[in-house]
């Protein structure tokens, strides 16, 4: 009689330990589901048409990988998270690649200045707003998303996903007057390949880079 109401308690422990574990493993199931659609949405959308609302759908994407994150843990890849949404969604190959570049570096960006260690600075990122940074040089200067290719030299690709990257304020106002570098070269070259950039604008930054470094060489 002792035994069998032992085991029966036994049971009753196990049956609620196991329910818990569903529960909990339902629930990330979920939110890793809805981080993933929200992102998909994010990628699928066609370019913002002002830089509020472009701003807003960068930080917000950097949210929603953190959420990821959390959990998949060591199991978590960039590329991997594209690569899902990309079985959901219409991107070549070329633009894929670029894309989870544009998000691995916005990602890395956002985790080396410590906001997805503060509450405050991931709900601004959830809601889409300009947060203070937390850690490294530029602490307590507003991150703000600049652009891979300024306006100022090609302004047809300014609102686009795949020309933003978080910043701090005073190096976007530095780079916002800089000139056309290699490195702004082959981006718009890689825009131009994924047809992010055509080819017209693409040529125009590479006839400009080449003009300025022909000139920087005659002196």
């Amino acid at each position: 009689m002792i035994a069998d109401y032992f085991w029966k308690i036994i049971f009753l422990i196990l049956l609620i330990i196991g329910l818990k574990f569903w529960l909990e493993w339902k629930d990330e199931n979920n939110t890793y589901k809805n981080n993933i659609t929200a992102l998909t949405e994010i990628l699928e959308s066609p370019p913002s048409k002002n830089d509020r609302q472009s701003q807003r759908l960068v930080f917000q994407s950097i949210f929603h990988l953190s959420q990821i994150e959390k959990i998949k843990g060591k199991k978590f890849e960039i590329r991997s998270v594209i690569n899902e949404i990309v079985e959901q969604i219409s991107m070549s190959p070329e633009e894929t690649s670029l894309i989870a570049d544009v998000l691995r570096e916005n990602y890395d960006n956002a985790e080396e200045f410590g906001l997805f260690k503060n509450e405050e600075s991931l709900e601004a990122l959830e809601e889409g707003r300009a947060t203070r940074i937390i850690n490294g040089p530029w602490r307590g200067e507003l991150l703000v998303v600049g652009h891979f290719i300024s306006p100022d030299i090609n302004d047809t690709v300014q609102f686009h996903f795949a020309n933003r990257i978080v910043l701090p304020k005073s190096v976007k106002a530095a780079m916002e007057f800089a000139d056309i570098t290699k490195d702004v070269r082959d981006r718009a070259d890689r825009m131009r390949r994924a047809k992010v950039l055509d080819v017209g604008s693409c040529d125009s930054i590479i006839r400009q880079y080449n003009t300025i470094r022909e000139l920087s060489t005659r002196n």
